[in-house]
C-alpha cells in the first residue's frame, strides 16, 4: 500500500467517526478515482455510511483526480490548497468538479 493510499485510509477512519460528517453522506454513490502521475490509482467509494478506499481503478468515476503523489499528500494533509494547485495546473480534475470540492470539504473536517 502506497503512503497516499494509507493517509486516504486514515482520513476515511476519521470520517467513519465523525457523526457530523457522516450526517453529510448522502446515499448517491460518488466515486473519486485517484491517479497519481507517479503511483498506482485508487480510488474512494462513497455511499451514504459506507466509505471505502480500493486498489485499481473503477468505471465510470464521479470525478477523476489527477496529480503527483506528494501534491496529493499534501492535500491530504491540510499543507497545500486543491484549488491552488487546480489553478496552477497541478493538479486536475475530471468529471464533476462540485463535487470534487465537497470531497475537499469533508476530509478537511476530518483534520
Amino acid at each position: 500500500m502506497s503512503e497516499l493510499e494509507a493517509r486516504l485510509r486514515e482520513l476515511v477512519e476519521r470520517v467513519k467517526s465523525n457523526p457530523s460528517a457522516l450526517k453529510t453522506l448522502t446515499e448517491t454513490e460518488k466515486k473519486f478515482l485517484f491517479k497519481p502521475t507517479d503511483g498506482e490509482p485508487f480510488f474512494l467509494r462513497i455511499k451514504g455510511p459506507n466509505i471505502e478506499v480500493v486498489r485499481g481503478v473503477i468505471e465510470s468515476p464521479t470525478v477523476t483526480i489527477i496529480a503527483k503523489s506528494g501534491d496529493m499528500l499534501d492535500v491530504f494533509a491540510g499543507k497545500a490548497d486543491p484549488v491552488t494547485l487546480f489553478l496552477s495546473g497541478r493538479l486536475k480534475v475530471q468529471g464533476k468538479v462540485l463535487e470534487a470540492q465537497e470531497l475537499a470539504r469533508l476530509l478537511r473536517e476530518t483534520r
